[in-house]
């Protein structure tokens, strides 16, 4: 790990990297319900309405999803994300 990334982990407060870990397991369920059934990116963005891009930046781990957005996306995949 370089220093420079090091130091920058560790001046994030906890709640920060405690929000981050919830971001990226909230993306690997969404990411693992559609490939489990056989669905692309395309295919859930066109579920909910959105860009193929704006899907890949949310696989990134550092969208803020809302309740709002997690109900869609459950609505859309059949199954609940949380």
């Amino acid at each position: 790990m370089s220093k420079i990334f090091e130091d920058a982990m560790n001046a994030l407060p906890a709640y920060g990297l405690e929000r981050a870990a919830m971001s990226l397991d909230v993306v690997d369920r969404i990411d693992a319900i559609p490939e489990r059934k056989g669905m692309s990116h395309r295919e859930l963005a066109e579920a909910l309405g959105k860009s193929e891009s704006e899907i890949s930046k949310w696989m990134r781990g550092t969208h803020n999803f809302t309740f709002e957005t997690i109900a869609k996306i459950n609505l859309a995949l059949g199954v609940k994300v949380l």
